[in-house]
């Protein structure tokens, strides 16, 4: 649950002010859902962002890596300011950065420049920085979540004709996706931010070593829900050099298991995951043909 600044502990807000001054304005972000506290808090010295968790939450462990990734992702997210406890709760501030969110319906001025942002991303990433963390193929590991699905009879008419085919995809994941560039994973229109030309992009808590071309990858099902045909989407993810180069058959193994994650938060969560769903199930329809006609993976063609 989303807390306001009132909610907080009287330490935890004595904490901020003693290391900012006094606290004189918060806007709260409509966007975010994971944060049990984030605000933009004007203070004494200054505007910046702040995090607050319960020591106690099990999302904790979000909140430190955000913290631990923020160097390593100095220019491209928010700076760290500073990190400590207080009242039970782990409070991490962040510079603040200006900006809107980013606009990715089709015609948007923003999306040549977002996929310019990606090329710089995959290119300032790789080798990946040193961070501790799981790579996207340890993440996604023996990931079986489509029998899961079916067994809980929630698929959809169309993945119920496919899903031999969505089973084997999502079988192959963990191969799919190995790269050696630091990746994002939670790459949405509100972790994108744009001052003028400048994009910034936030919201480091899920890190990942992975394939470069992941984090490009998983724009297309969220540019089909904003409005893009998938030929209209993949035309754009395809401007970015290193998508372009991308195996199809990897990215179908990639998009299976979006499709698999997405769908059972539609079951479970409704609301906006719903639509989601649906785009995510029209992009890896659309590569499913692709990825037939590439044949197994590479790894499995050396055997």
């Amino acid at each position: 649950m989303r807390h306001q600044w009132t909610d907080l502990p009287t330490a935890v807000r004595d904490l901020i002010a003693g290391r900012c001054g006094t606290v004189t304005g918060v806007t709260v972000p409509d966007a975010g859902e994971i944060a049990e506290f984030a605000a933009a808090l004007d203070t004494a010295t200054g505007r910046l962002f702040v995090k607050a968790a319960r020591l106690d939450s099990p999302n904790l462990w979000m909140a430190r890596k955000e913290a631990q990734a923020a160097p390593v992702v100095r220019g491209i997210g928010a700076g760290l300011l500073w990190q400590g406890e207080a009242g039970g709760w782990l409070v991490t501030a962040f510079e603040y950065v200006p900006g809107r969110h980013a606009d990715l319906s089709p015609g948007s001025s923003d999306l040549p420049l977002i996929a310019r942002t990606l090329a710089g991303l995959a290119d300032k990433l790789t080798p990946a920085p040193a961070l501790r963390t799981f790579s996207l193929a340890q993440r996604w590991t023996g990931s079986a979540l489509w029998p899961e699905i079916a067994a809980a009879e929630g698929l959809t008419p169309w993945q119920a004709a496919h899903l031999d085919a969505l089973t084997v995809l999502e079988s192959r994941v963990s191969d799919a996706v190995v790269g050696d560039t630091l990746a994002h994973t939670d790459m949405t229109g509100s972790n994108i931010l744009l001052d003028g030309a400048r994009v910034r992009v936030i919201d480091w808590s899920w890190p990942a070593r992975a394939a470069a071309w992941a984090d490009t990858a998983s724009l297309v099902p969220r540019l089909i829900a904003a409005g893009h045909t998938i030929t209209q989407a993949q035309r754009w993810a395809m401007t970015v050099p290193c998508y372009a180069v991308a195996d199809p058959a990897r990215v179908a193994s990639l998009a299976a298991v979006v499709a698999a994650r997405w769908q059972l938060r539609a079951i479970r969560d409704g609301g906006t995951w719903v639509a989601l769903s649906a785009a995510a199930e029209t992009w890896v329809a659309g590569l499913l043909p692709v990825s037939a006609s590439r044949g197994s993976h590479p790894r499995e063609r050396r055997r």
